[in-house]
């Protein structure tokens, strides 16, 4: 009995004579576990280089980026602190972190596609390219929320209530620290719709899991976004809360269209 009769799959054997097994995918072969966590490894070295490139090549505009968000959401009237030696250069890091991800994260999703690529359909292969410019947008989605609504709120109408008994003084590394923390976080949270519909369509997850997890899930990113950045004023969380319940429904609609 033949295998159109069965409905089994018989194994070939490829180039170096082992045996394969067809997924119903073209050129799609069985390989050891190692094979595939060492082309993991290697996937994800490639990111992090890129990601130390990013930060080498923002280096030396980073202390006029340091200077235009001081004047932007500081003023002139307080002058930078800097109680340690490498603070500065720390502060000078931290804002070209946030350069190296918008660069880093398109990559990421690149690189998890190459690697899942042997076993995906043509069509799997079309929305997954849609991906990698989709994460640089909602990247700069994010950073620009946090940059024009968050922290103005935070900064020019919350810490900076002091009154007449008290003089501010703001160091400048966590100053800056705190505004790295919130573009880049919000830069990150605003990739949950591809995550989640990556995870799907790998088979990680059910959509229909999802849909009944929501009160959950909806619990988890409240408890994330409590650790997610350091506003005291809790408007940073509140925000990102917010987003994320909305970011995920928005990721079900994409779940169900594609």
């Amino acid at each position: 009995m033949d295998s159109q009769q069965t409905g089994n799959v018989n194994p070939s054997t490829n180039a170096s004579g082992k045996n394969s097994y067809a997924t119903g995918v073209p050129g799609d072969i069985e390989e050891p576990v190692m094979a595939h966590l060492f082309e993991l490894r290697n996937r994800l070295a490639i990111v992090l280089i890129w990601l130390f490139i990013g930060i080498f090549i923002s280096f030396p505009f980073s202390a006029r980026g340091m200077l235009l968000i001081w004047r932007e959401f500081i003023g002139p009237g307080l002058i930078m602190s800097s109680y340690t030696p490498l603070e500065w250069t720390f502060a000078r890091l931290k804002l070209c972190l946030v350069f190296a991800l918008a660069i880093s994260i398109p990559l990421f999703f690149y690189q998890l596609y190459r690697f899942a690529a042997k076993g995906l359909y043509p069509h799997e292969r079309s929305f997954f390219l849609k991906v990698i410019p989709a994460s640089f947008l909602l990247f700069i989605l994010g950073t620009a929320i946090g940059y024009f609504l968050v922290l103005p709120a935070m900064f020019k109408y919350i810490l900076f209530y002091s009154g007449d008994m008290a003089t501010a003084q703001l160091s400048v590394h966590n100053t800056l620290s705190a505004v790295t923390t919130i573009l880049a976080g919000f830069g990150v949270v605003f990739q949950l719709p591809l995550l989640v519909v990556f995870a799907v369509k790998m088979g990680l997850v059910q959509y229909q899991t999802l849909k009944k997890q929501r009160i959950l899930i909806y619990s988890a990113i409240m408890a994330f976004s409590l650790f997610l950045s350091p506003d005291p004023t809790f408007i940073a969380q509140i925000v990102v809360a917010i987003l994320l319940a909305v970011l995920f429904e928005f990721s079900l609609l994409l779940i169900r269209l594609f």
